[in-house]
């Protein structure tokens, strides 16, 4: 039994929060659409990573309109922290924002196309939040995708073309048949990887370091079998969730448990291909 994390969203909670998905990342897109290719200014974080305006105005722009709609929601931000969910108003459950604006932002700030904004509503019923429903969207491209645990679907609109289809991953038996994506090579300082993902690297039939958020919309979208990552935050894993297991596919951490506990990912369309994985990374 293919094994998830995405908890599954009622229907109420599909008819009001999909619409208001949109608005999101209609507000995230609108900042970055007006940044990006600027020549923008680049600042560091207290941990070394790039941060720009961008980074700062779309998380502010999403918060804004969280905070409007859904003042009992709790939110939490890359850029500006948490803000704690009142689970009074909402009847004993709690709902929680997850916001990871510019998924990417080495990627934009070399002017790369890769880079993403991923957005993850969460409840918690009790039990602790879990996703429910997510995106990973790309303002370059012209592209979105919204997951729940049962459907994902991606929405292209662009000046020449616009369509709807639904995502699903594609099969894939073995790493020797596979496309391997990471962020960066396991060499790099960015990366916390060992010489384990020599041996993935050398058995896939391709490998480009083509990651970040984009490298879970290719295994959705069937254009790659591994992503592989590490080294993450939270506010990097709530929305691969829904997005990719919504398409059919697999996210566990590297040893194969909770990605969401241990901050690292493995995602795969599962089966053989992914056990294949694990076992090599063991």
């Amino acid at each position: 039994m293919r094994q998830t994390y995405t908890m599954p969203a009622t229907a109420q909670e599909k008819e009001e929060f999909i619409p208001f998905f949109h608005e999101l990342i209609d507000a995230a897109f609108a900042v970055i659409g007006e940044k990006f290719l600027t020549g923008i200014h680049v600042d560091d974080k207290y941990n070394g990573t790039p941060v720009t305006e961008a980074d700062k105005g779309a998380e502010l722009a999403m918060r804004r309109l969280i905070e409007k709609r859904f003042p009992a929601h709790g939110i939490f931000g890359e850029e500006f922290g948490v803000k704690e969910a009142d689970e009074a108003v909402c009847g004993g459950v709690r709902y929680r924002w997850i916001l990871d604006p510019v998924d990417g932002t080495r990627s934009f700030i070399t002017n790369s196309f890769l880079f993403g904004t991923l957005i993850a509503l969460e409840r918690d019923d009790g039990q602790g939040f879990r996703p429910i429903i997510s995106s990973i969207s790309h303002a370059a491209a012209g592209v979105r995708t919204i997951g729940t645990l049962e459907q994902t679907t991606m929405r292209v609109a662009t000046a020449s073309r616009s369509f709807e289809r639904v995502l699903k991953v594609r099969p894939c038996a073995s790493l020797s048949q596979a496309t391997l994506l990471t962020t960066s090579h396991w060499t790099t300082s960015e990366q916390k990887g060992d010489s384990r993902m020599q041996k993935l690297i050398d058995r896939a039939k391709l490998y480009r370091t083509m990651g970040d958020c984009f490298g879970y919309f290719a295994v959705a979208s069937a254009g790659a079998d591994i992503m592989i990552d590490p080294d993450l935050c939270y506010w990097d894993l709530a929305a691969l969730l829904p997005v990719v297991e919504g398409a059919g596919g697999v996210v566990t951490s590297m040893t194969g448990g909770n990605p969401l506990a241990e901050l690292s990912a493995v995602c795969t369309a599962g089966g053989a291909l992914h056990e294949e994985v694990l076992r090599l990374l063991a």
